[in-house]
């Protein structure tokens, strides 16, 4: 790649911290690897592009493959621009995209896509722009290209008279901001074929065509909208290839062997490939198809099942016939083979029995939308749901008596064709969670801090979740609770590691010893936990929310990414300030509409700087004034205002102190409570046991919030038989506090009463307020 191609690259390193030490070398941030395919079975030396990439520690692929610096080329690994791997992956890894990330002494890289491919590679020669200057291409051949601006990429090959050749750009799939479109002209010029957003791997093209003269043929490739940049690349598959988007049947039982068929509107007869899971295979499988005389292969992805797997039959579209029977628990798989096409199964149920039907299709390369519905036997419909977002569609149905029910499930649009493949879970409904992160990698100081959030989203359980770290990778153990010193694991301490009863999110600080050093980037994923009734629930938390922004807004990345958590280990620096908030909370008081708080800064090793502050996650409707602390200064009044109205209680939200030592930046979030509540506190305290026929000191206290001061009648309830207190108590306007006389008379009950209440009543805005206080009285004898 040019250095004024190379240069044009907008690079974006997504992370949730980022501490540096001193003079140290920055996170990496790749923009792109070229060429971005590795051949199965082979050594590939590839150039990965980007910024801060001096000080490789090594390369991390989603699937296994040995990987070193190719060897031989000066300064290789010390370069801030580029830095050159070889790849190898073994020869029965399937054709497919995949990740791969770069570790360098400052961390960590953000994820990006290569894909392992049978195709040869050859580079876009830079000098293809008009059909007289277009490259000559050798059949089967995949092109490494990028699209300039307001420009076109040609390529020409020689084909025979009733040869089939397949051409699929392959550009957002690996994340390439590229949205193609795809040409295939004659000699003359004449458009033969076209292709722009095709199902099931939209925004990218792809055609096959089978030609009728021999001659020389061209293949014309740019943007929808003629943007380009170095960063717009693509991958230009040619040659006698299936364009396969999704094998049926859908899914697979672990430790099963089964033949699958890949489906697309254009494919040869006959084609099929046959896919073995193991147990140690996770929720989905990758796969690859090709024809038996063919010149490549392509990918496509299928779950790994435990339970029941069935295939619809047809006819199974009436009514009347009660449709194809379903197991549940189980999945299905079909299709709609035409236009208009729709399909029924039936399931019985008790009443009150809730089941969730879970939809899967674009996300397994199928172009449909996906609209489900659960009738009556005489078709009336209780639930439907579609897909027609970026997440798949599930319905959650509880039936309202006993009997028979029917599934109905059609395309949104009533498309139809082989590629229109479905997959629907069947599972009895399971209160539980989901979790999510909001960034895809981490980079710790050594020695130092990793702080991620988690967000909780709960169904029916509103208890704790605890979480872990889990398969940071080989000789490398971490768990968020505290670990002995033992083989394969390091001594790792985390504050919280538990999303509490009743929240939805928790920001985890954990801290990483120096024993754990820099080295080769580390891949995990956080598990939440948490037993709900007799069912040991575990749910994986998503990066889907981080990934897509990474890969130029690509709906469904890899399914593997999903949960992939990079780690990067950088340089270390110590801590240089903390906060906290007096009284760990703020105070606002209703009908007021402005609380305060003071917010305190702790200065370590020196430092004397300006802390910026900011406030996150107050309640809608909330605001906050909260100015930086100056240099020299230790503390800031922090004025919270929102509605008079508001709903009492507690609400947590953030305080985020950001400061600057020695050049490097370090971050500190502080959990905060916003107490709403009354504009008044009260509270009693009797000055001993009141004495039969005697009187006693009692003394009557108030907190005001807000600036009105108005005067408070205080009555009281539940007071013991026989004593009483002045009538017309109250507290001026202009004092906090009150005492007064308890009498007793002298036949008054004797004992222990614990629920005496005094009460308070004022006005704030013209608004009556009252507060109360319970307290106990003891009355004696004599």
């Amino acid at each position: 790649m040019s250095p004024a191609r190379l240069s044009a690259l907008c690079l974006v390193c997504l992370t949730v911290v980022a501490l540096v030490a001193p003079r140290a070398a920055a996170q990496p941030a790749v923009a792109f690897m070229s060429p971005s395919a590795v051949a199965p079975g082979a050594p590939a030396d590839v150039v990965i592009y980007g910024d801060n990439l001096a000080g490789a520690t090594g390369l991390w692929t989603g699937i296994p493959a040995a990987v070193e610096l190719t060897p031989g080329v000066e300064g290789n690994g010390n370069q801030p621009k580029e830095v050159r791997y070889r790849i190898t992956f073994p020869a029965e890894t399937p054709v497919g995209i995949y990740g791969y990330r770069l570790g360098t002494s400052g961390g960590v890289s953000n994820l990006r896509l290569l894909m392992v491919d049978d195709l040869p590679t050859v580079a876009d020669n830079g000098q293809n722009k008009t059909p007289e200057t277009a490259q000559l291409l050798t059949l089967p051949v995949a092109v490494e290209g990028a699209c300039e601006p307001e420009s076109f990429d040609f390529y020409k090959f020689n084909a025979a008279a009733g040869e089939t050749v397949s051409v699929d750009a392959v550009a957002r799939r690996l994340g390439s901001p590229l949205d193609p479109v795809v040409r295939l002209l004659d000699a003359a010029g004449k458009e033969l074929a076209f292709s722009d957003d095709e199902g099931g791997i939209a925004p990218d093209g792809r055609f096959a065509y089978t030609f009728n003269a021999p001659g020389e043929y061209y293949v014309e490739i740019r943007d929808i909208t003629y943007a380009g940049s170095g960063g717009h690349r693509y991958r230009l598959r040619i040659g006698n290839f299936p364009l396969a988007t999704v094998a049926y049947p859908t899914g697979i039982v672990v430790g099963s062997t089964t033949a699958l068929e890949p489906v697309a509107p254009l494919l040869a007869a006959g084609l099929a490939t046959t896919v073995t899971v193991g147990a140690q295979v996770g929720s989905q499988v990758p796969a690859a198809a090709r024809y038996a005389t063919g010149q490549g292969a392509v990918p496509v992805t299928l779950m790994a099942a435990t339970g029941s797997e069935q295939v619809e039959f047809e006819p199974n579209d009436d009514v009347a016939g009660g449709g194809s029977p379903v197991l549940v628990p189980g999945a299905i798989s079909g299709r709609f083979a035409a236009a208009g096409d729709h399909d029924l199964f039936g399931f019985d149920a008790k009443a009150g029995q809730r089941l969730l039907f879970v939809g899967m299709t674009r996300s397994l390369g199928s172009p449909t939308d996906l609209l489900m519905r659960v009738m009556k036997p005489d078709g009336g419909v209780l639930a439907e749901v579609d897909d027609s977002g970026t997440e798949e569609g599930t319905l959650d149905f509880t039936a309202p008596a006993d009997g028979r029910y029917l599934l109905a499930v059609e395309d949104l649009h009533h498309r139809g064709g082989p590629q229109h493949v479905y997959r629907v879970d069947v599972q009895p409904y399971q209160p539980g969670f989901s979790l999510s992160l909001e960034a895809e990698k981490f980079d710790v100081p050594l020695g130092g801090v990793m702080v991620i959030k988690v967000n909780a989203a709960r169904r029916d359980y509103n208890g704790p979740i605890t979480l872990s770290l889990e398969d940071v990778g080989e000789g490398f153990g971490l768990n968020l609770t505290r670990q002995p010193s033992s083989p394969g694991y390091r001594d790792v301490f985390l504050a919280s590691n538990v999303i509490p009863e009743g929240k939805n999110d928790v920001v985890l600080s954990l801290t990483f010893p120096a024993s754990i050093a820099q080295g080769p980037p580390r891949v995990g994923r956080i598990v939440g936990r948490a037993k709900i009734g007799e069912v040991d629930f575990a749910a994986t938390a998503s990066t889907l929310g981080a990934l897509r922004p990474q890969f130029a807004g690509l709906p469904y990345p890899p399914p593997m990414l999903d949960g992939s958590v990079g780690i990067g280990v950088g340089p270390a620096f110590g801590d240089f300030f903390k906060l906290s908030l007096e009284g760990d909370t703020v105070r606002f008081p209703q009908l007021v509409g402005t609380g305060t708080g003071k917010v305190k800064l702790e200065k370590l090793a020196g430092f004397d700087d300006v802390v910026n502050l900011a406030v996150e996650g107050l309640p809608a409707g909330f605001t906050a004034e909260l100015p930086a602390i100056a240099k020299g200064q230790t503390e800031a009044a922090i004025i919270v205002r929102g509605p008079a109205a508001a709903a009492a209680g507690d609400y947590r939200f953030r305080i985020v102190g950001s400061g600057v030592l020695s050049n490097q930046p370090k971050s500190v979030t502080l959990e905060a409570i916003l107490r709403v509540g009354r504009p008044l506190d009260v509270a009693a305290a009797p000055a001993g046991p009141v004495v039969a026929g005697a009187t006693q000191k009692c003394k009557i206290s108030l907190t005001r919030f807000g600036d009105e001061k108005q005067p408070v009648q205080l009555s009281f309830v539940n007071l013991p038989p026989g004593l009483s207190v002045p009538e017309g108590l109250a507290i001026a306007a202009d004092a906090a506090e009150l005492e007064f006389d308890l009498t007793a008379a002298a036949n008054a009950g004797i004992g222990s009463f614990p629920g005496v209440q005094v009460v308070a009543t004022t006005t704030v805005g013209g608004k009556q307020v009252t507060s109360s206080a319970v307290f106990a009285l003891e009355v004696k004898m004599p």
